[in-house]
């Protein structure tokens, strides 16, 4: 059986976007681009590529000190926000460029149509396009929209959300059926949003084609973060999911902080390191992104005895303060390597990046003793046993090696697992006082707009089980029972040993696991992941309340065929994880006859995790009344 084919990519439906823009007017160019714009092109397509299509300037609409270049024509890429509808209206009353081409990211409304055509008094404006390339793409199959993930989701993003996904609708040309958590008021919000917002924009939707009907309609799955706390609580051991996890990765690109040792040589020792982790430029990442640490480490050392083979001469001076060694036994034998080979730049930007960046990690698992750590963290996620947790979790916050970070996170575990009974016996409470009076490193912004310094530690058990314990997440939804407790008794396999299968430190899997089981099965239940419609369909009548609107013939098809949707879009209010791109990479790989796509309104790590806790939790608090 042949491959599904990649209906819904979204790093191509971005570039595709972009070789219309560039394409599309002849002659030499600049492309003019706000902050996010930038980021969302740069993503997708390496700077070169662009120089090709005989763009020769790259400029920010806000950057001060702009020079006229008339002899060049202006491709404009801006999302319509006011202030960037402001800053080009400015420029065309006093142009810098011969012509204008102006292409939005999203639906222009008329008032900006008028302010541009009353401020183009040059007539220098040649056309005005919506593209709809108002998302960030991750991969093939992952997007964000890069929402700050210390706000609570207050009306200015959820609209930013709603915008971002109807674009994505629009540049998957996607009209699908929408099913959403309901226990979740912001995904329920989100729906309601989102299904209006495409009923007022029903000829924008129109693809002239019939593949979303019956059993063609693909799904959008709008869920909340709040309802799996724990896969953003744990250590990750993919490597892409560790990167974002112990450094950060924002829009691709990693900042290795200076002195962080990215470099073998001590000239560079303090030297900060940048570096572009993308699927699209980088062959090797994309091979190995979802590669847990072991197999990473092999990956890197297989390379590098590849280009020693194919570059004999090379390689002798290399090998001669090693010859003892058969082969590269660590990291940094590794970076040693790389430094004698200055002569392959083209290595040294490719391969030598993933060592210095895996040389950083493994000083951050030995400094924080993260194998223990996370070896504690899979069994609060895998095995019920309270007395031995409650004992192992005690003695945790009593080591010094371990940071706070870990010994929240650990506490957090412990209480979402043993919630009840250990509320009861008051066990929460005795390990919370055990976590001292140090403060995480973070804020969160108000509901009024101003940040403030995160929760104490020892008032996130409290905030963790407010936001996200029993009564507020779906009813059996089945966070914990994930049948493992045979594989951990039999004892822990270090993570880089050979048996991937059995790794006891990615024990647990997130619960979209199983979600797209029972999808795939045509069995998540319609109670709790009611369908949303819309009012344009014939005999609809109109728009529900935000509980659920009438129900689409596509709809009541799909609950008819009693069978998964070709093509899903799960969307996570409250941000995303790498950790579940993991899931659904597998899930494609897996299943030829539907295909999958991951976003959220950001994607998040056990700190960024814990300042959304804390702004949700202030946001509800601010809501019901408090001061």
């Amino acid at each position: 059986a042949k491959p599904y084919p990649l209906k819904m990519d979204v790093v191509l439906a971005v570039q595709q976007y972009v070789a219309r823009m560039t394409e599309g007017v002849s002659g030499m160019k600049a492309l003019l681009l706000d902050k996010e714009t930038t980021a969302m092109v740069s993503m997708v397509i390496s700077r070169s590529q662009v120089l090709e299509k005989e763009v020769f300037l790259f400029q920010r609409i806000d950057a001060q000190g702009r020079g006229q270049m008339l002899h060049l024509k202006a491709i404009v890429f801006l999302r319509p926000t006011r202030d960037n509808i402001e800053l080009l209206a400015k420029e065309l009353m006093s142009p810098l460029f011969g012509e204008y081409h102006l292409f939005f990211s999203n639906v222009l409304s008329n008032d900006a149509v008028r302010t541009l055509a009353q401020a183009d008094t040059y007539e220098l404006v040649q056309q005005v396009r919506e593209i709809y390339a108002d998302f960030y793409a991750l991969s093939p199959s992952s997007f964000s929209l890069a929402l700050p993930p210390n706000e609570a989701f207050t009306t200015p993003l959820a609209d930013r959300t709603r915008d971002g996904l109807f674009a994505l609708l629009l540049a998957l040309k996607k009209k699908p059926v929408m099913r959403y958590q309901a226990s979740s008021k912001d995904a329920t919000r989100l729906a309601a949003l989102l299904s209006q917002h495409m009923e007022q924009q029903q000829e924008t939707l129109d693809f002239g084609r019939s593949d979303d009907k019956g059993d063609s309609a693909p799904l959008l799955l709008i869920l909340d973060r709040t309802d799996d706390p724990l896969t953003p609580l744990l250590n990750q051991w993919t490597y892409q999911a560790m990167v974002h996890e112990l450094i950060g990765i924002r829009n691709n690109v990693v900042e290795v902080p200076a002195g962080a040792g990215g470099s073998a040589t001590a000239k560079d020792e303090t030297a900060p390191m940048t570096a572009v982790l993308s699927p699209v430029t980088d062959e090797f990442f994309r091979e190995h992104m979802l590669t847990d640490y072991g197999a990473m480490n092999e990956a890197v050392h297989g390379k590098l005895e590849e280009l020693k083979r194919a570059n004999p001469h090379l390689g002798r001076e290399a090998a001669q303060p090693a010859a003892q060694n058969a082969s590269l036994g660590s990291i940094q034998e590794m970076q040693r390597i790389v430094e004698k080979f200055p002569e392959m730049t083209k290595m040294k930007e490719n391969v030598s990046k993933h060592v210095n960046i895996l040389h950083y990690l493994s000083r951050l698992i030995d400094q924080h003793n993260l194998l223990e750590v996370s070896e504690l963290e899979q069994q609060l996620a895998a095995v019920q046993d309270h007395k031995a947790a409650h004992k192992q979790v005690m003695s945790a916050l009593a080591d010094e090696r371990i940071r706070t970070l870990d010994k929240v996170r650990l506490v957090l575990l412990y209480a979402l697992r043993y919630q009840k009974e250990a509320i009861e016996k008051g066990t929460i409470d005795e390990m919370a006082g055990q976590l001292g009076s140090s403060s995480l490193v973070g804020s969160f912004v108000t509901t009024e707009g101003s940040h403030e310094p995160l929760p104490k530690p020892a008032q996130y058990p409290e905030v963790l089980l407010g936001e996200c314990g029993t009564a507020a997440r779906t009813a059996q939804s089945d966070l914990f029972n994930r049948g493992v407790s045979a594989v951990v008794t039999k004892g822990l396999h270090v993570v880089s040993g050979r048996d991937r299968e059995a790794n006891a430190y990615m024990l647990h899997q997130p619960m979209l696991e199983k979600l797209l089981s029972l999808l795939d099965r045509a069995r998540l239940p319609e109670d709790k992941y009611p369908y949303r419609g819309c009012a344009n369909s014939k005999g609809s009548g109109a728009m529900a309340s935000a509980s659920g609107a009438s129900a689409t013939g596509a709809e009541e098809r799909m609950r008819a065929l009693k069978r998964a949707p070709p093509e899903i879009i799960v969307f996570f209010v409250g941000g995303a994880t790498y950790a579940e791109g993991r899931v659904v990479d597998k899930f494609n790989k897996e299943n030829r006859h539907c295909r999958v796509i991951l976003g959220g309104t950001c994607f998040l790590s056990t700190a960024t995790f814990l300042e959304s806790l804390a702004a949700r939790a202030a946001s509800n608090w601010s809501t019901r009344g408090g001061r």
